[in-house]
């Protein structure tokens, strides 16, 4: 965890510099900022599952490259997923995973173990230490957040958006991408969401909750649930 503040405050510094200097252009600004995220949530998920491996919980399909074949899914959402992060950005996420993939070794289920990974994740990038934070790292773009877990099946994640996912759910995960853990799992995850995404026919129901998206005063509810779904 100190290592990662440490690596933000610089990290923060050099581009804030490179920025006010007009060196970097704010496409590269952001895009940096969003690259330091990927890197520090690779770190922090790497550092997880080798921890869950030494535990018993997993059996790494990869020693030299834990993240691959983890079954573990990170999906950045919002402004990382589109690489716009700025100085003060929340990093958004989906935390999936695919029990196909998995390699689970535990003693209670795999739905637990990857719960407590997602809170663990959460912990390592959010708390506040002597040496600052990371980021603040919000769960709740999540499927049903008020119901799930912090980390669900892939499984579970596609049946919800087969049968009651919302058109601004639609519009979130346009700009998701895969941004640490297992990515072939996560672009592979995003290849099967397709055609929910990118309807053929849109109703009038759906063309009309579509304006509401775009208008602030009439969003609809994300039904979100206390700030990071730490129970």
């Amino acid at each position: 965890m100190r290592e990662l503040r440490i690596a933000k405050r610089r990290a923060a510094l050099l581009i804030a510099v490179a920025d006010i200097a007009g060196l970097w252009p704010l496409e590269r600004v952001t895009a940096s900022l969003s690259d330091f995220a990927d890197a520090a949530l690779g770190a922090a998920i790497r550092h997880l599952l080798r921890n869950a491996a030494a535990a018993g919980e997993i059996a790494l399909a990869d020693d030299s490259n834990v993240e691959h074949g983890s079954g573990l899914l990170v999906l950045g959402m919002g402004k990382l997923g589109a690489r716009e992060l700025n100085y003060s950005s929340d990093i958004d996420l989906i935390l999936l995973f695919d029990a196909e993939r998995v390699r689970y070794t535990g003693r209670t289920t795999i739905q637990q173990c990857f719960a407590r990974l997602a809170r663990d994740l959460v912990r390592i990038l959010d708390e506040r230490t002597a040496d600052g934070y990371v980021f603040r790292a919000d769960l709740r773009l999540r499927p049903d957040p008020a119901a799930t877990p912090p980390a669900i099946s892939v499984e579970a994640a596609l049946n919800y958006y087969e049968s009651a996912g919302q058109n601004w759910e639609r519009a979130a995960l346009i700009k998701a991408r895969p941004v640490a853990g297992d990515r072939a799992a996560g672009a592979a995850f995003l290849r099967e969401l397709r055609p929910f995404l990118w309807r053929k026919h849109l109703d009038f129901a759906a063309i009309q909750d579509i304006h509401s998206i775009k208008r602030p005063d009439q969003r609809p509810s994300r039904r979100r649930p206390h700030r990071h779904c730490r129970a």
